[in-house]
């Protein structure tokens, strides 16, 4: 089969817009950074004329919004990921961050640290001296993980939890336990679920010492400069299927930012997240919360290795001992399945013979009409022979 080839759609002015670009070399795809733009300029002036026509309306602004900022609303943007092929690899699926170009966050957010047992340790970590100040003030609680089951069991508790704080980092020893203790309160959508910190850093660890690493604490200055990498980053949690959101901007930023964090996060996803890279990356799609997403890459293969293409038309596997089928009694039997109904051709492909079947329901039929016979004989036989008991 013919290999790929560049994936065309109508773009602005009638134009036709490149989704699919490679190098000359052909070493691998990769993003066109006009279309990204094109399609981040388009995504943005709709969702704000979406937002201002919502406004008039209702006749209401938004409440939330920063009264000094220009824009009334500062709604997501998110990078959807489609694959040719759903990702198994466990490696792969956990929660993961990448750094952005145009953090996404605020400066002034409220941060929750999920930290290892014992959560004191951690608590005086903070308190260190060598510890910066201002990223201190965002700190707004420490909590271990075993307090966190215990106290944020009930629905409503975690409901409280999750609208105290902007931002959830956990330490990255327990991010696989948080989905049963945090429930889907934190996990049902992807605003406020937790990122990964690593809260070894710079502590000394010696290769082979699980033990260490298990329990190691980093240091003040190496844990600070962990937590504000990972508030200019973005969570990465692969889903365990073919299709995956990632957050990405935020309404408030230029096409220009949009594009930028968008090449940002792609190079990395597809390198490090998805088995075998572009080969099994099928589309790129950016979109707001409610908006209809709009195509930034799109793959004309729908698989990831040549193997999985036939040359030729499918024949059907010949069992052990039988004869090979000729080329045309195999065109024959073709013919005769597409004249088949459903129900026969799943009796064939069964290796079930239509007329035993058939055989077998007269069987049944008749039967059922021997017995009803019966039944019909042995009533007119009651009633023949019926006499009175005392005789006249």
């Amino acid at each position: 089969m013919a290999k790929s080839k560049a994936v065309t759609r109508s773009a602005a002015k009638g134009a036709d817009a490149p989704l699919t670009t490679k190098p000359a070399n052909g070493a691998r795809y990769e993003l066109d950074p006009v279309q990204v733009e094109r399609a981040a300029t388009a995504l943005v002036a709709h969702m704000k004329k979406h937002v201002q026509a919502k406004e008039e309306g209702t006749g209401k602004k938004n409440l939330e919004a920063d009264a000094d900022e220009a824009e009334p609303n500062d709604a997501a943007i998110f990078l959807n990921i489609t694959t040719k092929k759903h990702i198994v690899d466990h490696a792969r699926l956990r929660p993961n961050k990448i750094p952005l170009p145009n953090p996404i966050l605020a400066n002034d957010v409220r941060i929750c640290l999920i930290t290892k047992d014992p959560q004191r340790k951690y608590k005086d970590l903070v308190a260190d001296d060598a510890f910066p100040e201002e990223l201190r003030a965002k700190i707004g609680r420490v909590v271990g993980i075993g307090k966190l089951k215990k106290k944020y069991k009930t629905y409503e508790t975690q409901r409280q939890l999750l609208s105290q704080y902007d931002v959830f980092l956990a330490d990255d020893r327990v991010t696989s336990i948080l989905p049963a203790t945090l429930g889907n309160v934190f996990y049902k959508g992807k605003g406020k679920r937790p990122i990964p910190v690593d809260l070894k850093t710079g502590a000394y660890i010696a290769k082979d010492d699980a033990a260490a690493k298990k329990d190691a604490i980093g240091t003040a200055k190496g844990v600070a400069s962990e937590i504000e990498k990972s508030l200019s980053a973005t969570l990465v949690h692969m889903s365990p299927s073919a299709n995956t959101s990632i957050k990405i901007g935020k309404l408030s930023m230029t096409p220009d930012q949009i594009k930028q964090n968008v090449e940002a996060v792609v190079s990395k996803v597809v390198e490090k997240f998805v088995p075998q890279g572009w080969k099994n990356v099928r589309a790129l799609h950016i979109k707001g919360p409610s908006t209809k997403a709009l195509p930034i890459w799109l793959a004309d293969e729908l698989w990831a290795d040549e193997e999985q293409v036939l040359e030729e038309p499918f024949k059907h596997p010949v069992k052990e001992g039988a004869q090979p089928i000729s080329e045309k009694k195999r065109k024959w039997n073709e013919w005769e399945e597409e004249m088949l109904e459903d129900n026969e051709l799943a009796e064939r492909r069964a290796n079930v013979k239509p007329k035993k079947v058939k055989a077998k329901k007269e069987k049944t039929e008749s039967s059922s009409i021997s017995r009803e016979t019966r039944k019909k004989l042995k009533t007119d036989a009651l009633k023949s022979v019926q006499t009175p008991l005392i005789a006249g």
